[in-house]
């Protein structure tokens, strides 16, 4: 489907993108990455420009998408998609497939929110299965048994646990063994109560746990939840931003974060600040996707300086304009970015041997270390432990003091300050 096309091929790994089933689109999500992983001029000409975009993804540059679109029966080409129409006539027989809606001005003056047709499950189906929408995944929660189990590996519980398996083993043998008195047989009773204090502490650490978490989803979720301005059916509706899909042509605005990637159709001195995204500091100017295409057919136009491409995590600091949606959810640049940073990473050395200085609270083993003057590696780490030694309570005020006066070079040791002269007073 994608042919021999350089800007178009994929990169290793991420072939699963470009190959989808019973695909009714002329793109694949795979093909729209290509425009934004990085900014490829290439790719966007090898797509069509921007009515190819249009004609692939089933949509109009002006009306947007269809409130009616629900499954699509019919199926556009790669070649029919990309296709020029001043280059080449379309072929007989072919079917070129637009929206119910007719295309009209926009007025940005008043938008409505969207009219329901059905039931909203039913909307956008082949859409969502191809593009998906425009969520992350969840990240896989640790079950209330998890979170318990990691309590109980605790030091303090791990040695109440082998003294609550003793006490209990030798109330049990006391209790039930020979016994030579009649006394109350209650010797089983210390272990069970510690047994009893270890399930307490377990239970309420782990649910303690399980509760924070449930409110720092909640508090993720709103945060993320904010509402977005986008042109269907030939009307500007406010939407919330997780509804939005590709196809969809999302009207921009000064001081808007843009939430997906996309393609520029129109706009008027039209900035981004691309830092959050690029790490860039500098102001990009947008050109909207046709100058663009015009620019370099002519050749007047410079290609690093032409920019229509509107990445998501961006925010508009000038300008209002109109763009094209191509890659919503953990297809867009910010997905793939927060899909990336949800693996756990690795204990760095430092976070190591802190975690062990903290797990063995003997100072002995760790102390020649600290108090050497031949030591080479006088790390940020040695200089944490000193201080928190001199600061500790355990340590008295003339340890702190002689702990000092070691680590003071030789020629400063026993020498009084004096701020005017080295010679001693006559006073003295």
């Amino acid at each position: 489907m994608v042919g021999n096309s350089q800007p178009l091929e994929p990169d290793p790994g991420e072939e699963h993108l470009f190959v989808v089933e019973n695909n009714p689109f002329a793109f694949s999500p795979g093909q729209l990455s290509k425009l934004m992983d990085p900014k490829s001029l290439p790719a966007l000409q090898a797509l069509g420009g921007i009515k190819g975009l249009e004609r692939g993804l089933r949509t109009d540059l002006r009306s947007g998408l269809s409130l009616e679109e629900t499954h699509l029966p019919d199926v556009v080409t790669f070649q029919g998609a990309t296709v020029h129409e001043t280059g080449k006539k379309k072929q007989k027989g072919q079917k070129r497939v637009r929206p119910h809606a007719a295309r009209q001005e926009v007025s940005l003056a008043s938008p409505q929110p969207p009219a329901s047709h059905g039931h909203p499950n039913d909307c956008y189906v082949d859409r969502k299965r191809i593009f998906q929408e425009h969520l992350l995944p969840e990240r896989k929660s640790k079950s209330f048994l998890q979170l318990a189990w990691l309590a109980l590996h605790d030091q303090v519980l791990v040695l109440l646990s082998v003294a609550a398996v003793v006490s209990l083993a030798l109330g049990l043998y006391q209790t039930f063994g020979p016994r030579h008195d009649d006394t109350a047989k209650v010797e089983w009773i210390e272990g069970v109560a510690i047994v009893v204090a270890i399930l307490i502490v377990v239970l309420v650490s782990a649910l303690n746990d399980w509760q924070k978490e449930r409110q720092f989803r909640r508090l993720n979720q709103k945060k993320e939840d904010r509402t977005v301005k986008v042109v269907r059916s030939g009307k500007p509706s406010i939407l919330p931003v997780h509804d939005l899909l590709v196809g969809d042509v999302m009207i921009l605005e000064q001081g808007d974060v843009i939430p997906v990637d996309g393609v520029l159709i129109e706009g008027h001195t039209v900035s981004c600040d691309e830092s959050s995204a690029t790490g860039e500091s500098d102001l990009v100017k947008k050109t909207p996707a046709q100058a663009v295409e015009e620019a370099l057919g002519d050749g007047t136009g410079n290609p690093v300086k032409l920019d229509p491409f509107m990445i998501s995590g961006s925010k508009v600091l000038d300008g209002v304009g109109s763009f094209l949606v191509t890659a919503v959810g953990p297809n867009s640049s910010h997905g793939r970015t927060m899909m990336s940073l949800r693996d756990d990473p690795e204990m760095t050395p430092l976070q190591a041997k802190l975690s062990i200085l903290a797990g063995k609270p003997a100072p002995g083993k760790y102390m020649p270390v600290f108090l050497s003057d031949h030591n080479p590696q006088d790390t940020s780490l040695n200089l944490v432990a000193r201080r928190a030694c001199c600061s500790s309570r355990c340590c008295s005020s003339s340890s702190s003091l002689a702990f000092r006066q070691a680590r003071q070079p030789p020629q400063k040791r026993g020498r009084p300050f004096s701020g005017f002269s080295s010679r001693p007073s006559p006073s003295s």
